[in-house]
Formats: structure tokens, C-alpha cells, sequence
């Protein structure tokens, strides 16, 4: 029961109701070991240990598991992914609170079929992905005409990149040159992007079978 309430905090309303859960496992855990020292209790040190591993281990198993869902849910479908090459999320804020400024960048490999797939539909892969109502834009960006680039510090006469949007409000990460091939596909046709909630974009980029998503806000 521990274990099942801080999954489903974690996925409903993210790290603060997290922590209650987290908080009922600790009381459980607690609870055993108080209750192992009786001399009426059946339960010794070695069962509680295990309780202990139980309770601490598999609520923090289970929310990577929830958290890499959620990772992978931002690529469009039919796309999947063959591995996550790259990840850098940064909470300004540091517990996930609304008003929180938070910046990411996650780069996508794609499987081979996908890959394929996604060349061999060109010009109709915006009508082929999911959500329909995405509103996929054919690449090159325009730096000075596009809001997203637009509203970023001191790019309206640059070349867009990762960098400048990511850094757009002041809170930027540093993508360690992992933006240099998606610097590439918003700069050159061929790919795809769309805007999302949160100041996100996600870009497709079938000529090297990668998807980007990144986010400032």
C-alpha cells in the first residue's frame, strides 16, 4: 500500500504529494521495527530488513519506472525509441513547485524502422504522427518570425539554436555540444517542429533518426 500511494502520487501530482508518499513508507518501515522488538512479535530483525527493502526499494524503482514513461511519452506516436542518447533537466526551484522555472533537453535516438519509416513518408509524416492536432511545422525556423525563438534574449537577429532557447529566460543548462545535430535540422528542411505546454518544443528529425524535445519556462 505505501508503494501504490507514492506511484500515484508521483503520477497524478508529481514530486510534493510524492513526498507524502514516500513519508507513509518511512512510517511503515518504522512501524516493523518498533514491532519487532516486542517480545509478543513473531516478526525478527531479518523479516523486517526485508520489509525494509520492500518498502524503501520498490517505491523508488517504481518511480524511475513512472519517470521514464513519462520520458518517452513526449515522442509523437507511431515513433519509437531505440535509446534516450542524451537528458539534462533542471528544476530552478528544486522540488517541482508551480512558478518553479525549469529548462530540459532530451535527444531521442530512434529505432531503425522508425527511422525509416519516418524518411520514407517525407512531406505527409506531419499527418502521420500523433496527436493529430500537433501542428507540425516544416523546418528551416525562422529566428525573427517564430514566437518561440522570437522571445528569446538577444536572438532576433541570430541564427536559432538549442542554446539561445533554452537560455531564453535566464535559467539555461549547458547541452555539452548535444545540440549541434538539432541545430542543424531547425536550420536546414527536412524535419519537423512543433510547439507543447510548459515552453517546449519537440523536433523530428528523420534524416538522422532522432527526435529532440526541449523546454524553458
Amino acid at each position: 500500500m505505501p508503494m501504490f500511494l507514492l506511484v500515484l502520487s508521483l503520477t497524478l501530482f508529481g514530486k510534493p504529494l510524492a513526498l507524502v508518499g514516500g513519508g507513509v513508507a518511512l512510517w511503515a518501515v518504522i512501524g516493523l521495527w518498533r514491532r519487532s522488538d516486542s517480545p509478543s512479535s513473531q516478526c525478527h530483525h531479518g523479516c523486517v530488513l526485508l520489509a525494509t527493502g520492500v518498502l524503501v526499494g520498490g517505491p523508488v524503482a517504481a518511480i524511475k519506472m513512472v519517470e521514464h514513461r513519462i520520458v518517452l511519452a513526449r515522442v509523437p506516436d507511431p515513433l519509437r525509441v531505440s535509446m534516450i542518447e542524451y537528458r539534462s533537466e533542471e528544476d530552478g526551484g528544486g522540488v517541482g513547485l508551480p512558478g518553479d522555472n525549469e529548462t530540459g533537453f532530451v535527444v531521442y535516438r530512434l529505432t531503425a524502422d522508425s527511422a525509416r519509416w519516418a524518411r520514407a513518408q517525407g512531406l505527409r509524416l506531419p499527418g502521420k504522427l500523433l496527436p493529430a492536432n500537433a501542428d507540425l511545422r516544416a523546418t528551416p525556423v525562422d529566428g525573427e518570425a517564430d514566437h518561440g525563438w522570437r522571445a528569446a534574449r538577444g536572438t532576433s537577429r541570430s541564427p536559432p539554436t538549442m542554446a539561445t532557447y533554452l537560455n531564453r529566460y535566464g535559467f539555461g543548462i549547458d547541452p555539452h555540444g548535444y545540440d549541434a545535430e538539432a541545430n542543424a535540422a531547425i536550420r536546414s528542411p527536412g524535419s519537423f517542429y512543433t510547439y507543447g505546454r510548459g515552453g517546449s518544443i519537440t523536433i523530428v528529425d528523420p534524416g538522422r533518426g532522432k527526435v529532440y524535445f526541449a523546454y524553458a519556462g
